[in-house]
């Protein structure tokens, strides 16, 4: 027999897949309570050949989020700095 009042599914929108967008709905999409959607305007994605900086707060909230999250940021190319950032750095040529 069915449930006659099943639970409700929270609907979440994301609004950018950029690198915030793309790490929330990651993290997000464990909870099978979420129907989780996230919205970009840009046509695919690309390398925009620019550096994240990423702060050791940020860094200790990826690791409470999900551990593996740091190791993925790592396969990206992360590079480790001496002071409390660790840089994500992209380079790509421009063609003119």
């Amino acid at each position: 027999m069915s449930d006659p009042n099943p639970p409700r599914r929270l609907r979440v929108a994301i609004i950018g897949g950029g690198i915030a967008g793309a790490t929330l709905i990651h993290v997000l999409l464990k909870y099978p309570h979420l129907d989780v959607h996230i919205y970009e305007s840009g046509p695919d994605f690309s390398e925009r050949g620019a550096a994240i900086g990423l702060s050791s707060k940020y860094q200790a909230a990826l690791k409470e989020m999900d551990p593996k999250l740091m190791d993925i940021v790592d396969a990206a190319g992360a590079t480790r700095m001496a002071s409390t950032r660790l840089m994500i750095v992209s380079f790509t040529r421009l063609d003119f």
